[in-house]
């Protein structure tokens, strides 16, 4: 079997893990490298510490990954990603994500120049389209707006005259698709020779300028070093509500594996799917889905014991 009928989500904290069971998938800020050109593109944003703006190739996106490898496979990447892991019916996953804001995708690896310099002709593409959008605008409290004030359209903190509105919706999908080219690729090789390729990674990614809160946004121009330094924070300021909900419907069928680390952890989310008043994926759930998903646990340590 070269991949998974289901994808698979890893975490490293059993805490993290039971927060993820009980509430939904949660964004986390990733760090990708890029050219010069690539990173600073976008809508002017800096990331910067004090008064000081960094000017480095790289940039912080918020996503939720995946990988498709199959189950008794993932021994090497359960040491990088953790021994916690929720399995998705990859089919349904897809199917209820991408009639959302949000996408969900596999990654695209690049090894070869030509498309590092593709990435940066769309990146140059992508501000010529914005600052169209913002030839287009006069920002709120601005400029005195001429024409009916019934027929003004505030788009984030910008008024759209009517007769643009259209055209500035036709270029936000462009930057829309510019973006998931960008968000979803990856370079085949890492440091020190990691095969990124072989982790086989899918993601769920929101477009920058799709954003449903201003603090869930790319940050762009910032160094790997950087990123570690303040990766916390910025996980901190993300939306504490930003969770991906499903339907009550939908749970049973989307979910095909709750695995943990040990027996003893595998009693303790009995325990915690058994509550009635407890929610899981930030539904209320029947007794018969949650015995459904009770069928669903197993753990690592007996995996390995059997297979």
């Amino acid at each position: 079997m070269i991949n998974s009928s289901s994808l698979f989500h890893f975490t490293r904290e059993f805490g993290t893990f039971k927060e993820i069971l009980t509430e939904g998938l949660r964004f986390g800020y990733c760090y990708e490298p890029y050219s010069d050109v690539v990173a600073m593109q976008g809508w002017n944003f800096e990331f910067k510490i004090g008064r000081k703006a960094i000017e480095c190739n790289g940039i912080a996106i918020p996503m939720i990954c995946f990988c498709d490898i199959p189950l008794l496979r993932t021994k090497h990447h359960r040491e990088q990603y953790g021994n916690y892991m929720i399995g998705f019916n990859r089919e349904a996953l897809i199917k209820t994500i991408n009639s959302t804001n949000y996408m969900l995708n596999p990654v695209q690896y690049r090894c070869h120049q030509i498309f590092d310099e593709q990435l940066e002709e769309l990146s140059i593409q992508k501000n010529e389209f914005i600052c169209q959008i913002e030839s287009m605008t006069i920002p709120i409290g601005g400029v005195e707006i001429k024409g009916e004030e019934k027929d003004d359209l505030k788009f984030n903190s910008l008024i759209l005259q009517p007769d643009i509105r259209e055209k500035c919706k036709e270029l936000i999908e462009k930057i829309n698709a510019i973006d998931s080219i960008i968000g979803f690729s990856k370079p085949y090789m890492g440091e020190c020779g990691y095969d990124y390729m072989a982790e086989r990674e899918w993601r769920i990614i929101v477009p920058d300028c799709n954003r449903p809160t201003p603090n869930c946004g790319w940050r762009k121009r910032i160094s790997k070093e950087q990123f570690e330094n303040f990766k916390l924070s910025l996980n901190d300021n993300f939306p504490q509500d930003l969770y991906i909900h499903f339907d009550d419907d939908e749970i049973t069928s989307l979910v095909n594996h709750i695995v943990v680390q040990n027996e003893a952890e595998r009693n303790t989310i009995i325990n915690l799917i058994q509550k009635k008043e407890q929610t899981l994926f930030g539904c209320d759930l029947t007794e018969k889905q949650r015995l459904n998903l009770i069928s669903k646990i197993t753990s690592f340590e007996q995996i390995e014991k059997d297979y």
